[in-house]
């Protein structure tokens, strides 16, 4: 079984769209064996997801609503096998709080995707939009080309 984390600052946005994403596209390539959760940097346990992050995924048919919001610990960190941070700052930050994980911690797109957080729904799709290209480009990609759909 591989675990896929996907780390961002409350756990109510970004990586909530990279977390329901992967596992709606998962299900959809029948591809087993993988899992995926998210956390946040600076967050509290127990939050919902943003009524933006909702209102998008759900265009998509995604159900994000029963999302809580957890806190990134170590024991979550260090039972991913992979971790991808929505920006370079996140990133650093889980390299500093974790050291042993720096290995697994890498950023889910070429470059940082920007927070959402009280903007437009635009905003929110524009993010949306950078977030699932990554997520197909660098993770769905790599997973098909490993022969591990189907299992």
């Amino acid at each position: 079984m591989m675990n896929i984390l996907f780390i961002c600052t409350g756990n109510t946005c970004r990586s909530v769209m990279a977390e329901y994403y992967i596992k709606d596209r998962l299900q959809e390539l029948e591809i087993l064996g993988i899992t995926a959760c998210s956390a946040g940097v600076t967050t509290i346990d127990g939050m919902p997801a943003s009524q933006g992050t909702l209102a998008v995924l759900e265009e998509v048919n995604i159900d994000a609503s029963k999302h809580r919001s957890r806190v990134l610990t170590r024991e979550i960190a260090e039972t991913a096998d992979e971790i991808y941070a929505l920006a370079y700052g996140h990133m650093m930050t889980v390299n500093n709080m974790f050291p042993s994980v720096k290995d697994k911690v890498r950023l889910l797109a070429k470059k940082s995707i920007p927070d959402p957080i009280g903007l437009s729904l635009e905003e929110y799709k524009d993010c949306f939009d950078l977030i699932s290209k990554a997520v197909e480009t660098g993770i769905i990609y790599k997973i098909n080309k490993s022969g591990r759909g189907k299992e």
